[in-house]
């Protein structure tokens, strides 16, 4: 396999973490010549379903050859694997806890993270960010065999993706992460809406504008809908938070009702 010459790093270390300087660290005393991309450092602590989701909606922005580390291990210092997950060129290197659920394919070529001659030691109980995954991430973008770090499998764990039920009248849809403007990314997306006459759509009890064009045609009202640049549809409040007004966000269903079928043109502007 041919040397990779990015690494990105996503964890719930928290932004500005002496954690993720460390990785950093012992990435470039063994690779000075990679270079390194923080996707993300604030992942909810040990959401790995969060974590799954920014994964797969980001790789795909980076060269083919790059190497994606995720680090959100509730795990950490367990019997719990560490797995390298090969697709085309791309790499990835994460806790085998779901986390790669949503960028697995089933000809993806799967390994375990065993040769312990490349750790860090002695092995921390909590910190294999640092003594595993930041040297065998290095080790790969080098261009050392996988092999040589790894044992083939022939499965991971893995987790369900987001809920979306269609019925006659309606689509419901959860809400799977919110990002760091308040916005909360729901399971609907715009394939889900083609086609449909939205006549109202309703968040936890609240009525949602929308879907709207942009975030100012949601300006003075509560809560509206936007397909983001994930093409999912998002719930907001114009320069303010939604997760703010819905403080039980994460337990509560996005509902659309649907007017018609089969009318061109996309969605309509319900819920006026």
């Amino acid at each position: 396999m041919e040397a990779s010459r990015l690494i990105t790093l996503t964890t719930d270390f928290g932004a500005g973490s002496c954690f993720v300087g460390i990785m950093k660290g012992v990435i470039k005393s063994l690779a000075p010549e990679v270079s390194v991309v923080d996707l993300t450092h604030t992942i909810s602590f040990g959401n790995v379903r969060e974590a799954a989701f920014v994964l797969s909606k980001s790789y795909r922005f980076f060269p083919e050859n790059s190497v994606h580390v995720v680090v959100v291990d509730p795990g950490v210092g367990t019997e719990r694997r560490i797995i390298c997950m090969q697709r085309r060129r791309t790499l990835f290197v994460a806790p085998d806890n779901g986390v790669l659920s949503y960028v697995y394919e089933a000809d993806a070529k799967l390994f375990c993270v065993d040769e312990e001659t490349y750790f860090l030691k002695p092995i921390s109980r909590t910190f294999h960010g640092r003594d595993i995954f930041a040297p065998v991430a290095a080790l790969i973008a080098k261009g050392v065999p996988l092999l040589s770090l790894c044992s083939p499998v022939d499965k991971i764990h893995l987790i369900p993706k987001p809920q979306v039920v269609i019925e006659e009248d309606f689509i419901i849809g959860e809400v799977i992460t919110c990002d760091s403007f308040g916005n909360l990314i729901t399971s609907v997306e715009e394939n889900h809406l083609k086609d449909l006459d939205i006549e109202e759509i309703t968040f936890a009890g609240k009525r949602v504008y929308g879907p709207v064009e942009n975030f100012e045609e949601g300006r003075d009202k509560e809560l509206a809908a936007v397909i983001d640049s994930f093409g999912h549809l998002e719930i907001f409040h114009y320069l303010g938070s939604a997760a703010s007004l819905v403080p039980r966000w994460q337990r509560s269903k996005v509902r659309i009702r649907i007017r018609r079928y089969g009318i061109s043109g996309g969605p309509s502007k319900g819920s006026h």
